[in-house]
């Protein structure tokens, strides 16, 4: 059987019970129901995945659709989609994520009959966006969005480039696609390239599907490449493809996808789009975005509508997992002392970068931080620090900050960088000078402390095992 999202949270619920929640209310898009809950399981540190198996429409209608959320909520989460174990959710997710971008395994065409998505089909006069649950998530979110890809063709180079595009409902035929005019992205070089000569540009919307078609959706490739592909390499097997209603096998959709929204974008559309909460955790000031024209629903019987939560650790994560793994690659290119890359949640996955490295020179640590903000144009603050500190641990690394670096020598600035000079702190140990060294537990100790066998649960226990044999620690 195809892997998609319903497989998926399945096997989630037979193997990792625990790592799900259930809300049996119903949710109404036009209040925060969906934001508010998710937000007070933040707040308690509840990071499962989040099922709503009653929605409401734009109206107010009830309807068949559940949602799912939190489907990115941990990197144990991330790590588990592409097959890996939750005890590799760091750097080996990191690592896995860079070594499946660089790989392909080709699509599957297969018939409308054999497409899961074509059981229900709504062309014409019979689409309407009204009937399918939207959300806004923030107080000023301006309208109701779907916060997952949209798929467009390359007709000159025949290939499919699969990215993350927010889109806002504006009518029941129309919705907007969040591409601002000033941000070279991918899809917008598609939609350019069609109105320079003066051609509509297809576009489909993938709403549910498997969560490793969408981590390799993020992955970092070039413009040209078919995502498609790329996405194999995530879900480990080819992604099924069928004819789209809009364009036949001219345009090719995810057999295996929940929902396909299908459109043309006219060319030199616009539409006003936010403010919208975003990523960054601020606002997005309104803007003019090209606008899609609705021309088809697929969907399953009982479709599950994903979607994700903007400005928050699903989100993050999608901006950093992919990013670490690339930025490994390119710093060990140059420095192959490197150890750990790490964009963390408190730089909203895109922001901040903590880097460790075996230290051979003094110059290293800041030389290496000026590699990841080649690389990465969103990249703001680079920290640097020795290979005995643990990048995914924010407060080791803050620590190493503040201890370490030499406030007057160790803090150096990229001048002259897009929006603003980016910052680099060299954080590791300085050499040809006198430096304390760490206090650490002895590694022996703690290597033959079985934890479990100390702890008193409540039975009645003889003398505390020995961490030396023959003398008791602390004698």
């Amino acid at each position: 059987m195809s892997k998609d999202l319903r497989s998926y949270l399945a096997e989630l619920e037979q193997h990792w019970p625990d790592a799900s929640l259930r809300i049996g209310r119903e949710v109404d898009p036009r209040e925060f129901h969906v934001s508010a809950v998710l937000q007070h399981l933040e707040n308690r540190g509840d990071q499962r995945v989040v099922r709503f198996h009653k929605s409401r429409d734009l109206e107010g209608r009830p309807t068949d659709f559940s949602l799912a959320y939190n489907l990115f909520v941990t990197r144990e989460l991330c790590a588990r989609a592409i097959g890996l174990a939750p005890a590799d959710a760091k750097m080996p997710l990191s690592l896995e994520f860079s070594r499946r971008e660089a790989k392909r395994i080709e699509p599957e065409i297969v018939p409308p009959s054999r497409a899961p998505v074509k059981e229900v089909v709504r062309t014409s006069r019979d689409v309407d966006l009204s009937r399918v649950p939207m959300f806004r998530y923030h107080e000023q979110d301006i309208g109701f969005y779907l916060t997952m890809v949209a798929v467009m063709k390359d007709s000159e180079e025949n290939f499919y480039d699969v990215s993350f595009c927010k889109n806002m409902y504006v009518s029941p035929k129309r919705l907007t696609v969040s591409l601002q005019r000033k941000l070279h992205k991918h899809l917008l070089n598609i939609v350019e390239k069609n109105e320079e000569r003066d051609r509509e540009t297809p576009v489909a919307m993938v709403i549910g599907h498997h969560p490793a078609f969408y981590l390799g959706a993020g992955a970092l490739t070039t413009f040209g490449n078919d995502d498609y592909g790329t996405i194999g390499s995530f879900l480990d097997e080819p992604v099924r493809l069928t004819p789209s209603e809009t364009l036949g096998e001219d345009f090719l959709v995810p057999a295996d996808a929940e929902m396909i929204v299908e459109g043309i974008i006219p060319p030199h559309s616009a539409e006003i789009e936010n403010p919208f909460g975003e990523f960054s955790r601020y606002y997005q000031p309104q803007v003019a975005v090209p606008y899609v024209d609705v021309t088809a629903i697929t969907f399953r019987r009982d479709a599950i509508v994903q979607g994700i939560f903007p400005g928050h650790p699903g989100h993050f994560n999608l901006g950093s997992i992919p990013k670490e793994g690339s930025l490994y690659r390119e710093i060990k290119r140059v420095f192959p002392g490197v150890q750990a890359v790490h964009m963390p949640h408190s730089g909203v996955g895109r922001y901040s970068c903590y880097v460790s490295i075996k230290k051979r020179r003094e110059e290293d640590g800041k030389l290496v931080g000026t590699v990841p903000h080649v690389f990465t144009n969103q990249l703001q603050f680079v920290v640097v620090v020795d290979d005995d500190v643990d990048v995914f641990n924010e407060q080791e690394v803050i620590w190493a900050a503040v201890t370490r670096a030499r406030f007057d020598k160790d803090i150096n600035f990229m001048k002259g960088m897009p929006r603003s000079d980016r910052v680099i702190i060299d954080a590791t140990v300085p050499f040809n000078e006198p430096f304390p060294r760490k206090a650490v537990v002895p590694r022996e100790a703690l290597e033959a402390c079985v934890l479990e066998e100390w702890i008193d649960h409540g039975k009645a226990v003889g003398a505390a095992p020995s961490a030396r044999k023959g003398k008791h620690v602390g004698s």
